[in-house]
């Protein structure tokens, strides 16, 4: 890949070493990377390696500085043509998002837009408005990307998450740091603490609590000295200090060393090591002792009982309250007064952990992983669609939501440049959601003006025409169709369920729709009979549901899950609805949809019970599910009522499962994705004709509400007894209908031609 990093400078800091240690990794591994920054040591290191630097005024907030930056990139994008840019700060976003919105609306060339969030910048509605944070988003943390979703209403499926990766070769125990002790004068026989940050007014607050414990430290523990390293706008207020301080003791106990390149001899000049963020990480790289303290808060000395919050952080403790004098006197006494087998014992699990999770090479996969999902999604685009979606998005139910996002990105993938849009029920909130152009599907002249100018409309997946639940919904996609087809795009009807259509007047629309359609494919053997049942007499191909082709989200995100959830030990999923309207009344329904609960409560409890797993309970529609889901995990033992936020995550935590009971259709379709077993509670007919096209055998009527628990734990042993057999079927069964779904878009994608 060809990929252009942009940052405001290259001085000694945090993120800087992000960037530096990144684009090193991504050149080694083949990568053509240039850097475009105002310059820097680290800069200067990066062109020592042959990676190209181009000089860049991004590092000011001045109008004259912004403009000069701007037309620089300009120059560098068109003359290059880069495949990635990569912003890092808002000041480069800002400029790199302006240049991406101005060179979309060209046909010749378009970049991919990416940024990273290094830390949680102060926020006002200026800043909320003109920060630009791209296609997709790199955090450093978990909380980075919570604060991303609060503050900006970023979409949480569009962030990914990394580490700060630490060079284990660079940072090492056996580092030689003679030359720190020649330079400043220390003793080699005394043991140092070595405090080490930008010492800025936001993050030098535990350089000013060392000073005022230095004395104690002195006196109690002689042979010891206390090393400040870091420069910044408090330095010169931290060096008098110091030098006062000094004079008190009558030595040079500290010492200030301003801001140094060489950071990894002053790691290993360390015996204790007291910081945050990536300078913390890489004196556990070294092997040493540490202690996490910082201006956003402080964990005390690093151990097993302090990873979750730590990584959940990236170290920087942000939420947990500052460290004291008292608390920072406390942990190095400790620390001091330890044996030194004990230290020895710190030291080496450290750097264990940092070379088992905190790598560079693990941080420039995340990154390639965010690059190539870039690369392969719809890119953002200026003027009239080649291709137009219509399916039941926009309305919050997450098996149809993913519908969408995997089609595009599949499309996508299989044409390059391909310009999308699609029908949606909230095309603002859906837009910035899915990064595509989205219509508002009632807008008659919206619609009828995408159909002018589009090649083709793909209408699905999902069960579009049907009258289960209203006539509605046939009526709406079937004037989708035929008015696709009036204004000349050639229609694909893609991968549907069809039916249950009762009324003659529906099955005769459905049928004349149907026989015009340019393409048709259907997710099930039974909806291919129902075509066949309405009298069409074209080809139809059953292929298979979209959403086979979504991926598990990151295992360390999915970790992260579990832990918020409590999650310690094995569990089932459940996911129930309320029972559609239909031809019922209110009152129906509600008897209905209490009787099933109940029976959902007995086997939940039973199963937990005999298999001592935890009920984990799913709604895959808020706004449908949600009640009646609460109302089982309250009155079910130990249930954990679980809302996932997409649907690659909702696959990795299935994944996990023993298995699944399900009664919407896409808990069916996710479980069987991710090889995990499922028990069906059928509703509709579109549920048993997917069980039985997965081959899972075990599908129970919800109507027979007295069975209904006793039957779920029946089947649920035949399961727990056969699951390495079911699980080894349908891995296979998967596979099949990932390969499906592939030569369907390939069918499709045809007509674009």
């Amino acid at each position: 890949m060809k990929i252009l990093m942009v940052t405001m400078s290259m001085h000694i800091g945090g993120a800087e070493t992000h960037i530096l240690e990144l684009c090193r990794e991504l050149h080694h591994c083949g990568h053509d990377v240039t850097l475009a920054s105002n310059g820097g040591v680290y800069a200067d290191e990066l062109t020592a390696l042959g990676i190209r630097h181009e000089k860049l005024s991004l590092h000011s907030k001045s109008p004259q500085a912004v403009l000069a930056a701007y037309r620089g990139l300009e120059k560098l994008i068109r003359t290059e043509k880069y495949d990635i840019v990569h912003a890092h700060a808002r000041i480069p976003a800002f400029i790199c998002g302006l240049l991406h919105d101005r060179l979309r609306m060209e046909d010749n060339y378009k970049f991919r837009f990416v940024t990273t969030a290094h830390l949680n910048f102060s926020v006002n509605a200026l800043w909320r408005r003109i920060s630009r944070w791209g296609e997709r988003c790199m955090a450093v943390s978990d909380d980075i990307a919570d604060y991303l979703v609060g503050e900006y209403a970023y979409p949480r499926d569009r962030i990914h998450t990394t580490i700060n990766g630490v060079d284990c070769e660079k940072f090492s125990p056996d580092t030689d740091f003679s030359a720190v002790l020649e330079k400043h004068g220390l003793d080699r026989a005394k043991r140092r603490i070595v405090y080490m940050s930008r010492l800025d007014a936001d993050r030098a607050d535990p350089a000013f609590r060392l000073l005022r414990i230095a004395g104690q430290l002195s006196e109690a523990f002689p042979d010891t000295e206390l090393l400040l390293v870091g420069g910044g706008t408090e330095y010169e207020k931290i060096r008098t200090e110091a030098e006062q301080i000094n004079a008190q003791i009558g030595r040079q106990y500290i010492t200030t060393t301003g801001p140094v390149s060489n950071v990894n001899e002053y790691c290993a000049a360390a015996d204790i090591f007291v910081g945050v963020s990536r300078s913390l990480l890489e004196a556990m790289a070294a092997a040493k002792p540490v202690i996490l303290a910082g201006n956003q808060g402080s964990l005390g000395i690093f151990d097993e009982t302090k990873i979750t919050p730590a990584v959940d952080t990236n170290f920087c403790c942000r939420g947990f309250a500052q460290a004291s004098e008292d608390d920072l006197l406390r942990d190095i006494t400790a620390l001091l007064t330890a044996p030194k087998d004990e230290l020895a014992a710190m030291g080496d699990y450290n750097r264990a952990f940092v070379g088992e999770y905190y790598t560079t090479a693990r941080m420039a996969k995340d990154y390639v992983r965010m690059y190539e999902k870039t690369l392969a999604s719809p890119a953002p685009y200026f003027g009239a669609p080649d291709l137009v979606v219509s399916g039941y998005y926009g309305f919050g139910n997450l098996g149809d939501e993913s519908l969408l996002d995997i089609i595009a990105a599949a499309f996508a993938q299989e044409k390059k440049g391909v310009k999308i849009a699609a029908l949606t029920r909230k095309p603002k909130a859906d837009a910035r959601r899915t990064g595509l152009k989205c219509i508002s599907r009632i807008s008659v002249p919206a619609v009828l003006s995408a159909f002018g100018k589009a090649k083709l409309l793909v209408s699905g997946g999902g069960s579009l025409l049907q009258d289960a639940t209203s006539k509605r919904s046939l009526l709406y996609y079937a004037a989708v169709m035929n008015a696709a087809k009036h204004r000349g795009a050639k229609v694909a009807v893609f991968a549907n369920g069809i039916g249950p259509i009762s009324h003659d007047s529906n099955r005769k629309l459905a049928g004349k729709t149907l026989e015009g359609a340019d393409h048709v494919s259907v997710r099930d053997p039974a909806s291919a009979a129902e075509i066949e049942r309405l009298g069409v007499q074209r080809a139809v191909t059953v292929r298979a549901d979209p959403a086979f082709l979504i991926q598990s989200a990151d295992p360390i995100r999915l970790s992260k899950i579990r832990t918020d959830l409590g999650l310690t030990g094995e569990y089932f999923v459940v996911s129930v609805r309320s029972m559609p309207q239909g031809q019922k009344t209110a009152a129906e329904i509600k008897t209905l949809d209490d009787r099933i609960l109940e029976q959902c409560v007995r086997f939940c409890n039973a199963i937990s019970k005999t298999y001592h797993l935890t009920p984990l309970i799913l709604p895959m529609q808020e706004s449908h599910d949600r009640a009646l889901c609460e109302k089982l995990t309250k009155s079910v033992q130990n249930a954990v009522l679980y809302a996932p936020a997409s649907a690659p995550e909702l696959i990795g935590m299935l994944s996990d499962a023993q298995f699944t009971v399900g009664m919407r259709l896409h808990a069916v379709i996710f479980a069987s994705s991710a090889a995990v077993p499922v028990i069906g509670l059928s509703y509709d007919p579109k549920v048993d004709a997917m069980m039985d096209s997965l081959g899972q055998p075990y599908s129970i009527k919800v109507t027979e509400t007295d069975t209904i628990a006793q039957k779920v734990c029946a089947a649920a042993e035949q399961v727990m007894k056969n699951r390495s057999s079911i699980v080894q079927t349908l891995t296979e069964k998967a596979e099949q209908m990932r390969t499906l779904c592939r030569e369907d878009v390939r069918d499709v994608i045809q007509y674009l031609e």
